[in-house]
């Protein structure tokens, strides 16, 4: 799957940190070593079950991270989780409206298709880059602010 070219990144764009993956990835080790203990000398009892499930969720969370991002094809939902991406994209031709509403520093995007669509979260910092990629994307976009 080829790389997307990023205009603008979401504040919903969530990554562990690589200590915190480490430490899910030996903690799930261990747990899965004390699963096999349990079948080792006990055979298949509630001890192995659960040593064994919560060591696979502990590995499996440690590899997954999610982006949202404004890009050149239009609004992309992304999971990655241990060499496997899903993709999702909203593109640009699709989104008939654009609401921005702001709280503070932060900044919601609403992507509207008619009645349904998108939302992204941003900070208010990034609003004129948000504005600059919406203007080159859909130029006759009607934006409004709340």
């Amino acid at each position: 799957m080829e790389e997307l070219k990023v205009l603008c990144d979401s504040t919903a764009s969530k990554q562990m940190p690589k200590w915190m993956s480490a430490a899910a990835v030996v903690f799930g080790s261990a747990l899965i070593y004390k699963a096999y203990n349990f079948y080792s000398q006990e055979g298949l009892n509630s001890g192995f079950f659960y040593n064994a499930a919560l060591g696979v969720v502990c590995i499996l969370g440690a590899g997954i991270s999610r982006r949202l991002f404004l890009s050149d094809v239009g609004i992309v939902r992304e999971t990655r989780s241990w060499g496997k991406v899903i993709r999702r994209v909203l593109p640009w031709k699709d989104i008939r409206h654009v609401t921005l509403v702001y709280r503070g520093e932060r900044m919601m995007a609403f992507f509207e298709i008619g009645a349904t669509g998108w939302k992204a979260p941003f900070t208010r910092s990034q609003e004129n880059q948000i504005l600059d990629v919406i203007g080159q994307m859909i130029p006759d976009t009607e934006i409004d602010t709340l």
